[in-house]
Protein backbone atom coordinates (compact mmCIF):
# COMPACT_ATOMS: atom_id res chain seq x y z
CA UNK A 1 0.00 0.00 0.00
CA UNK A 2 0.73 4.04 -0.52
CA UNK A 3 2.82 5.59 2.53
CA UNK A 4 1.58 9.20 0.97
CA UNK A 5 -1.52 10.53 2.32
CA UNK A 6 -3.87 10.65 0.07
CA UNK A 7 -6.40 8.82 -1.90
CA UNK A 8 -5.46 5.94 -4.77
CA UNK A 9 -8.25 5.34 -7.13
CA UNK A 10 -8.02 4.27 -10.62
CA UNK A 11 -11.65 5.30 -11.52
CA UNK A 12 -12.80 2.58 -13.86
CA UNK A 13 -10.11 0.63 -15.75
CA UNK A 14 -12.29 -0.70 -18.55
CA UNK A 15 -12.93 3.36 -19.40
CA UNK A 16 -9.46 3.87 -18.98
CA UNK A 17 -8.88 1.02 -20.96
CA UNK A 18 -10.86 2.17 -23.86
CA UNK A 19 -10.14 5.87 -23.23
CA UNK A 20 -6.21 4.90 -24.48
CA UNK A 21 -7.12 2.66 -27.52
CA UNK A 22 -8.58 5.30 -29.11
CA UNK A 23 -6.84 7.39 -32.00
CA UNK A 24 -7.54 10.88 -29.81
CA UNK A 25 -7.78 9.21 -26.50
CA UNK A 26 -6.01 11.05 -23.41
CA UNK A 27 -6.22 10.18 -19.98
CA UNK A 28 -4.27 12.36 -17.66
CA UNK A 29 -3.35 13.47 -14.29
CA UNK A 30 -3.57 17.16 -13.48
CA UNK A 31 -0.75 18.05 -10.64
CA UNK A 32 -0.36 17.71 -8.12
CA UNK A 33 -2.31 14.24 -8.74
CA UNK A 34 0.05 11.23 -10.09
CA UNK A 35 -0.44 8.07 -11.92
CA UNK A 36 1.14 4.91 -10.81
CA UNK A 37 -0.19 1.10 -11.87
CA UNK A 38 -1.90 1.73 -8.69
CA UNK A 39 -4.58 4.49 -10.29
CA UNK A 40 -4.18 8.08 -9.68
CA UNK A 41 -3.06 9.35 -6.49
CA UNK A 42 -4.68 12.67 -5.08
CA UNK A 43 -2.83 14.18 -2.21
CA UNK A 44 -4.46 14.60 1.05
CA UNK A 45 -5.17 18.38 1.57
CA UNK A 46 -5.10 19.15 5.11
CA UNK A 47 -6.62 22.51 4.73
CA UNK A 48 -9.88 21.20 3.19
CA UNK A 49 -9.94 17.90 5.37
CA UNK A 50 -12.53 17.74 8.31
CA UNK A 51 -11.51 16.58 11.73
CA UNK A 52 -11.79 13.09 12.04
CA UNK A 53 -12.13 13.16 15.12
CA UNK A 54 -9.46 10.70 17.66
CA UNK A 55 -11.17 7.65 16.63
CA UNK A 56 -9.98 7.20 13.15
CA UNK A 57 -7.25 4.14 14.15
CA UNK A 58 -10.04 2.21 16.17
CA UNK A 59 -12.78 2.22 13.90
CA UNK A 60 -14.01 3.56 10.82
CA UNK A 61 -13.71 7.25 10.15
CA UNK A 62 -16.57 9.75 10.21
CA UNK A 63 -15.85 13.30 8.78
CA UNK A 64 -15.06 14.63 5.21
CA UNK A 65 -11.58 14.02 3.56
CA UNK A 66 -10.60 16.65 0.56
CA UNK A 67 -7.80 15.53 -1.84
CA UNK A 68 -6.13 17.65 -4.39
CA UNK A 69 -5.29 17.18 -8.35
CA UNK A 70 -7.66 16.17 -10.73
CA UNK A 71 -8.28 13.60 -13.60
CA UNK A 72 -8.97 14.07 -17.08
CA UNK A 73 -10.51 12.08 -19.51
CA UNK A 74 -11.14 13.01 -23.51
CA UNK A 75 -11.47 11.74 -26.92
CA UNK A 76 -13.87 11.23 -29.79
CA UNK A 77 -12.11 15.06 -30.98
CA UNK A 78 -13.21 16.57 -28.25
CA UNK A 79 -16.96 15.30 -27.65
CA UNK A 80 -15.64 13.42 -24.43
CA UNK A 81 -14.14 15.54 -22.13
CA UNK A 82 -14.48 14.99 -18.67
CA UNK A 83 -12.43 15.78 -15.63
CA UNK A 84 -12.83 14.78 -12.15
CA UNK A 85 -11.68 17.39 -9.79
CA UNK A 86 -10.25 17.32 -6.31
CA UNK A 87 -12.12 14.62 -5.34
CA UNK A 88 -13.86 14.61 -1.87
CA UNK A 89 -14.66 11.82 0.01
CA UNK A 90 -17.51 11.53 3.23
CA UNK A 91 -17.98 9.11 5.47
CA UNK A 92 -20.04 8.20 8.36
CA UNK A 93 -21.11 5.15 9.38
CA UNK A 94 -19.23 2.51 7.29
CA UNK A 95 -20.56 4.18 3.70
CA UNK A 96 -19.51 6.99 2.30
CA UNK A 97 -19.68 8.99 -1.12
CA UNK A 98 -17.36 10.45 -3.63
CA UNK A 99 -17.53 14.18 -5.02
CA UNK A 100 -16.28 15.79 -7.38
CA UNK A 101 -16.14 19.56 -8.26
CA UNK A 102 -18.42 20.73 -10.77
CA UNK A 103 -16.42 21.60 -13.87
CA UNK A 104 -17.39 25.25 -15.28
CA UNK A 105 -20.12 25.98 -12.57
CA UNK A 106 -20.65 29.54 -11.19
CA UNK A 107 -20.40 28.46 -7.96
CA UNK A 108 -16.96 27.34 -6.86
CA UNK A 109 -18.23 25.39 -3.82
CA UNK A 110 -20.54 23.28 -5.68
CA UNK A 111 -19.30 19.16 -5.96
CA UNK A 112 -21.46 16.48 -7.55
CA UNK A 113 -21.70 13.21 -5.72
CA UNK A 114 -19.83 11.10 -8.30
CA UNK A 115 -19.76 7.78 -6.61
CA UNK A 116 -21.47 6.17 -3.31
CA UNK A 117 -18.71 4.00 -1.11
CA UNK A 118 -19.22 0.89 0.92
CA UNK A 119 -16.61 1.24 3.25
CA UNK A 120 -14.31 -1.48 4.96
CA UNK A 121 -12.42 -1.68 8.39
CA UNK A 122 -9.48 0.13 8.55
CA UNK A 123 -6.43 -1.41 8.51
CA UNK A 124 -3.12 -0.41 10.48
CA UNK A 125 0.04 -1.70 9.30
CA UNK A 126 3.42 -2.15 11.98
CA UNK A 127 4.33 1.81 11.61
CA UNK A 128 1.59 2.91 12.50
CA UNK A 129 -0.22 4.61 9.18
CA UNK A 130 -4.30 3.90 8.70
CA UNK A 131 -5.76 2.42 5.05
CA UNK A 132 -9.12 2.50 4.18
CA UNK A 133 -10.66 0.99 1.46
CA UNK A 134 -14.08 1.25 -0.45
CA UNK A 135 -15.82 -0.19 -3.13
CA UNK A 136 -17.21 2.36 -4.86
CA UNK A 137 -20.39 2.60 -7.51
CA UNK A 138 -21.82 5.08 -9.95
CA UNK A 139 -24.33 7.36 -8.67
CA UNK A 140 -27.07 9.41 -10.95
CA UNK A 141 -25.03 12.51 -11.18
CA UNK A 142 -21.41 10.50 -12.10
CA UNK A 143 -23.55 8.98 -14.76
CA UNK A 144 -24.53 11.89 -16.18
CA UNK A 145 -20.28 13.28 -15.88
CA UNK A 146 -19.55 9.95 -18.14
CA UNK A 147 -22.15 10.74 -20.77
CA UNK A 148 -24.92 8.37 -19.60
CA UNK A 149 -22.63 5.75 -21.27
CA UNK A 150 -23.04 3.23 -17.60
CA UNK A 151 -26.20 2.99 -15.46
CA UNK A 152 -26.25 4.47 -12.02
CA UNK A 153 -24.96 1.51 -9.52
CA UNK A 154 -22.31 0.47 -11.53
CA UNK A 155 -19.01 -0.78 -9.74
CA UNK A 156 -16.32 1.53 -10.49
CA UNK A 157 -12.29 1.08 -9.16
CA UNK A 158 -12.23 0.67 -5.39
CA UNK A 159 -10.49 3.37 -3.67
CA UNK A 160 -7.88 3.39 -1.00
CA UNK A 161 -6.59 6.05 1.40
CA UNK A 162 -3.53 6.66 3.11
CA UNK A 163 -4.30 8.52 6.12
CA UNK A 164 -1.72 11.08 7.65
CA UNK A 165 0.67 10.08 10.64
CA UNK A 166 -1.46 10.50 14.04
CA UNK A 167 0.26 13.03 16.09
CA UNK A 168 0.20 13.46 19.97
Amino acid sequence: MATTPGLTWAVKDSLLSYIEALDDGTVEALAPASRSGAGFLFPWDEGGSGDLGSGHHLGAPDGDLAFLGAVRLTGHWGMLDVELREPRVTLSDGTGALLVRERGSRDPGKWLPFADLAVEEPQVDAGGATFLAAAASLTGHGRLLLGGQYDAGTPLSRLHITFPPRHG
